[in-house]
């Protein structure tokens, strides 16, 4: 891809917005198009959208040619995944700083949860009620809010403490319903690092025959395939976080105690 120049990573003025990975039917090969900015997010977004490359490349032999593309919420596990799998490399761009991006990296991952639910919860509520004025949407959020994200405080910022934050979700007027199959992908990517840190050298090649496999299986099938527990399976979450609870302990015991 950087011999053939199909990565347009710098941030640059009037550049679109944004970060995606398509593909090229032209050069039978993925693009990569991104805004870096000097910031972490750089690398997040690279390894993110390089998960979608590899697993679109990977599958191209899939027929009909539709079925490279899974649907979303497993589209999601090989670009999450991606992010994690390239933890060991993190020095070359931290250097000895790394484990500090880990640690922000990992913290967000697991604090993305509760909210991508959040999300989710409050557009059932809102579809269900389509008679709701405004005042009642930014209700529903805030209640919401409180019960998923009771931590957050809005202290002096009065549309947010009436429930305005859902307006900046841009997934929730654009991509109605799309935003659980991020949470669904991010507690399948977090399995995959609970493997990597216990040691398991399987991982990996679990995670190679999911993007060779395109989007020919199911959500759940593709998981049986990478070895990987459904979450809404009993006891999914409290095992996975078990291991990185250690991994917490292990190299940010500060931040772990609190």
């Amino acid at each position: 891809m950087c011999q053939r120049r199909l990565m347009d990573l710098d941030a640059r003025k009037g550049k679109a917005a944004g970060g995606y990975c398509t593909w090229l039917p032209d050069f039978q090969a993925p693009f990569i198009f991104a805004n870096s900015n000097g910031t972490q997010s750089d690398v997040e977004t690279l390894t993110h959208e390089a998960g979608h490359a590899f697993q679109v490349w990977s599958s191209t032999p899939c027929f009909p040619a539709s079925l490279a593309w899974p649907t979303n919420e497993s589209a999601e596990i090989h670009s999450m995944s991606m992010e994690f799998f390239t933890w060991p490399w993190m020095e070359l761009f931290f250097k000895d700083q790394a484990d500090r991006y880990r640690f922000v990296h990992l913290s967000g991952a697991v604090k993305f949860l509760p909210y991508g639910v959040l999300v989710d919860h409050f557009q059932h509520e809102v579809y269900a009620h389509p008679d709701w004025d405004a005042d009642q949407r930014n209700a529903c959020w805030r209640r919401l809010e409180n019960q998923y994200l009771p931590h957050k405080d809005y202290s002096g910022i009065d549309v947010l403490e009436r429930g305005g934050w859902w307006m900046r979700q841009l997934h929730i007027f654009m991509d109605p319903f799309y935003y659980i199959d991020y949470t669904l992908a991010q507690v399948a990517a977090l399995q995959f690092l609970a493997r990597m840190l216990d040691g398991d050298e399987s991982a990996f090649a679990d995670y190679l025959r999911i993007c060779r496999l395109g989007g020919s299986l199911c959500y759940r099938q593709l998981l049986k395939e990478a070895g990987l527990q459904v979450p809404f399976d009993d006891g999914c979450l409290q095992e996975t976080a078990a291991t990185l609870r250690q991994w917490f302990e292990t190299h940010m015991p500060e931040a772990a105690s609190r």
